[in-house]
């Protein structure tokens, strides 16, 4: 057991460039957050020779063992940006998000430049570049990409940008989204590992912060690992004597840190010893018994993968929904399909951050000064557990093209899915778009066989979980799982689950459903300061009989 000593304030830095403006500056001399070594597959990309300034180092929080006074911590919540009544911002908010809009931001690609539709080494149609779409030459209209390619080959979609042809620069647009959108050093530098180190006259090399309520104070050691926590959140009794180790660094199945080697699973990322999962009481897969702790585990991660992973999916009224995760290793020579389907999947990753850029203000973990809210949407590793986001899922609503409503999910195994963030661009406020992607993550979810949905809430917003949205607070029984898992929470943040499997969620989510075909819905609003999404830091927009 440790006691934290007072911290002294500190200017710190994101390993990212792009968290200028937050408000946690809690550091200790003990730990260094050093450049953000590439993840070992992408090693094909050679990232060392494309980031600027790779030797940077960031001081970040720490603590003191075994002496010192409880530290007092600065609570903080998630701040949305300042809404398009700002007239600066107007243009930001206003501004189409789609594959191609983010390219002309960038500068990739420009508008009015002259495309073609080339199949079998043959023009079919031609079209120009417009920020929402490809204005088609032969019924002069701005239709989406996809629906650029159903003109063209009358109704069959497949790889649309593996098909059209920039004129000018003599290259698919597909292979320039590869080359000069996904390979920019700043691309690469959000997909890094957040590499965690201590400083070498360190005192200290755990944590600083517990891992199952994101806060500082007393906290227990794990003797393997850098983790720390409250034994109350641990729900212990009493202060264990010698040798502590934390649930991430025993067995699942047997509750031991040996002997033998630990395996980590793939999908809930718990550990497991080879001759646990190999016993009769346990499930288990001989063809790939290193990769997942049992058969439920390896189901659900090849569900996603196979059926969920990068479809688009058409839902009423012209919407469509997509799971993207950012993929490391996509080989340009690999077959047309598998890289078609990894870039527009990462390029959506990547336009996802900028909508969520748009929404929330940065989340700065205070003590490593880690982008939170980046980390999450390029699902990036660290060697600190705490601060491992490996796993997250992206949910995207789009119509023609135009992202609406974004989502972070993180799935558990079949106990329980996570969702930290989840949010609806300015312009689309109040029109219930937010409510057309949750009914798609719980249905996803069902099929999974997720009995639960847990999310972070702030105190204020508790009760319209509750009575709006059939969310409850977290059961002991879940709990009591729940704290053996890497979980997303921030202090001060009460945790709330929905339950998937019993007859009142599936009834609610049918009549959600049937409230989008209608046009009706639970929040209702008008206006760009209405907010009709999950924000975990703002009070429910009131409803407008009108809206």
């Amino acid at each position: 057991m440790r006691k934290r000593k007072q911290k002294r304030i500190l200017e710190v830095s994101s390993c990212s460039s792009e968290s200028q403006d937050y408000d946690s500056r809690y550091s200790d001399p003990d730990y260094v957050a050093g450049t953000s070594y590439q993840r070992s597959s992408r090693k094909d990309f050679n990232i060392n020779t494309c980031i600027n300034n790779p030797n940077q180092a960031t001081e970040v929080g720490s603590s003191r063992r075994n002496n010192g006074v409880v530290a007092t911590r600065r609570r903080r919540i998630l701040r949305r940006r300042p809404g398009a009544s700002n007239k600066s911002n107007r243009g930001v908010f206003s501004k189409k998000r789609t594959i191609l809009s983010w390219m002309i931001d960038l500068g990739i690609i420009f508008e009015d430049m002259r495309v073609w539709y080339i199949r079998d080494k043959e023009k079919i149609i031609e079209g120009t570049i417009k920020r929402d779409g490809v204005r088609c030459n032969c019924c002069h209209k701005v239709i989406t990409v996809y629906g650029f390619e159903e003109h063209a080959n009358e109704g069959h979609v497949k790889e649309p940008y593996a098909h059209i042809y920039l004129v000018d620069w003599g290259c698919h647009l597909l292979g320039w989204i590869y080359y000069k959108g996904l390979l920019r050093p700043e691309e690469l530098a959000r997909c890094e590992f957040n590499l965690v180190e201590p400083r070498k006259d360190a005192s200290d090399l755990n944590d600083d912060a517990c891992m199952i309520c994101a806060d500082g104070g007393d906290l227990i050691c794990c003797e393997k690992c850098p983790s720390t926590f409250h034994p109350d959140c641990m729900g212990m009794k009493k202060i264990p004597q010698g040798e502590w180790l934390c649930p991430f660094c025993i067995c699942k199945f047997c509750g031991t840190g040996g002997p033998g080697d630990l395996h980590e699973c793939k999908q809930c990322q718990r550990r497991y010893h080879l001759d646990c999962i190999n016993s009769p009481r346990q499930p288990s897969s001989p063809d790939s018994p290193t990769k997942f702790c049992g058969k439920s585990c390896e189901e659900v991660f090849s569900e996603i993968q196979e059926k969920h992973l990068g479809v688009r999916k058409e839902l009423a009224g012209g919407y469509t929904w997509s799971l993207v995760q950012m993929k490391l290793d996509p080989d340009p020579h690999s077959n047309g399909e598998f890289l078609h389907e990894i870039t527009i999947g990462n390029s959506k990753v990547s336009v996802a951050w900028t909508v969520m850029e748009e929404i929330f203000m940065p989340v700065i973990d205070r003590y490593t000064g880690i982008n939170i809210t980046q980390s999450v949407i390029y699902n990036r590793e660290s060697n600190l557990r705490r601060v491992n986001f490996r796993g997250f899922y992206t949910a995207i609503l789009e119509r023609n093209d135009e992202f609406i409503s974004v989502a972070s999910i993180r799935v558990h195994g079949t106990k329980f899915a996570e969702m930290p963030f989840i949010g609806t661009r300015e312009r689309f406020r109040g029109r219930r778009m937010l409510q057309k992607l949750l009914a798609q993550i719980e249905s996803a979810l069902r099929m999974l066989n997720v009995e639960n949905l847990v999310i972070p809430s702030v105190p204020e917003l508790v009760p319209m979980w509750i009575n709006k949205y059939g969310f409850t607070h977290i059961e002991s029984n879940l709990m009591t799982e729940l704290i053996k898992y890497n979980t997303l929470m921030f202090p001060s943040a009460v945790r709330l689950h929905k339950s998937l499997v019993n007859h009142a969620a599936a009834s609610a989510a049918t009549k959600t459903d049937e409230a989008n075909k209608n046009g009706t819905g639970l929040v209702r609003g008008k206006g760009y300061e209405k907010l009709a999404f999950f924000d975990l830091n703002l009070e429910p927009p009131k409803e407008d009989d009108d809206a």
